[in-house]
């Protein structure tokens, strides 16, 4: 279900006229860097962040 979950962030980010790239910034894993004329924006995907460790590691990749 995770690959489906991020093929449509994916898709929706692209229908948005953004650049998407998929990879690492510096030292940071993420899974979409977006690029639009106002700038770029880092996004990770995850199914749930129920779990606190789960919220806590996504938002340390991001906070970086």
């Amino acid at each position: 279900m995770g690959h489906i979950l991020e093929n449509i962030v994916y898709l929706e980010l692209l229908r948005r006229g953004y650049e998407v790239y998929i990879g690492k910034t510096d030292d940071i894993e993420v899974d979409f860097i977006a690029i639009n004329v106002e700038g770029q924006e880092y996004y990770q995907v995850s199914q749930t962040v129920m779990e606190e460790k789960r919220l806590s590691e996504n938002l340390h990749l991001l906070k970086q």
